[in-house]
């Protein structure tokens, strides 16, 4: 895989430690760039699912924020979208997994 001029999107705000590694490692790691764009692709399709409130529970979740208040939207997201809650842990553990291939 080529990695040349990228578009990150808002899911920068849920793992941008990914996106920087894919950006300055890329290049030197192919194989590990290409499974991780896999993961970045894939879990920004839930971008659609109640953003940016899903940002901020995502946080909340990993105790990086106190407080979920969006001005964007007052919607209960977890209600809405009855999945978010599942779809937030999976991406916070795949996440943390693509972390551990890319031994950091």
């Amino acid at each position: 895989m080529q990695v040349r001029k990228v578009f990150s999107g808002v899911f920068a705000n849920f793992h941008p430690d990914l996106y920087h590694w894919l950006w300055l490692e890329g290049k030197q790691h192919p194989e590990e760039a290409k499974q991780l764009a896999w993961f970045l692709s894939l879990s920004a399709v839930s971008e659609n699912i109640g953003y940016p409130k899903n940002a901020k529970i995502f946080h909340q979740q990993r105790g990086t924020f106190d407080c979920v208040h969006c001005r964007v939207t007052a919607d209960d997201v977890l209600k809405k979208y009855w999945g978010l809650e599942v779809v937030l842990k999976q991406i916070a553990d795949a996440a943390d997994f693509q972390r551990q291939q890319l031994k950091y």
